[in-house]
C-alpha cells in the first residue's frame, strides 16, 4: 500500500472513531472516560487497523479496553457508512500512553 494513502487511511479512521465514540456509543464505560484515539496503524494489506487509546487513569484500562472490544463490530459498521473503503479494516485496541511515548 502507498504510505500516503496508508497515512490518509489511518487519519480518517482515527477522525471517524473519535466521532462516533463521542456521539453514539451507549457503554457506560465509555461514556463516562470518553477515551481519546491517540493513533491508528493499519497493516501492509489493509485488513487490519491497530487502535491506540488513552482515558487519562490506568486504573480504567482494563475497563475501556474490553469495553471497546464488546463494540468493535459496531464501531466496524459505522466506519463502513462513513468512509469509502473496498473493506473496512479489523479493529484491534491497544493502550498507549501518550506522555511515556512524547515527555514533557
Amino acid at each position: 500500500m502507498n504510505p500516503r494513502v496508508k497515512a490518509r487511511i489511518e487519519a480518517e479512521i482515527q477522525r471517524k472513531l473519535s466521532d462516533i465514540i463521542a456521539t453514539e456509543l451507549r457503554d457506560p464505560v465509555l461514556k463516562e472516560t470518553l477515551p481519546d484515539i491517540v493513533g491508528v496503524e493499519l497493516s501492509a494489506n489493509g485488513q487490519r487497523a491497530t487502535v491506540y487509546v488513552f482515558a487519562g487513569d490506568e486504573a480504567l484500562r482494563e475497563a475501556v479496553l474490553s469495553a471497546l472490544a464488546r463494540d468493535a463490530g459496531f464501531l466496524r459498521t459505522e466506519l463502513a457508512h462513513r468512509m469509502d473503503l473496498r473493506r473496512v479494516p479489523t479493529l484491534r485496541f491497544a493502550w498507549e500512553d501518550p506522555l511515556k511515548r512524547w515527555p514533557l
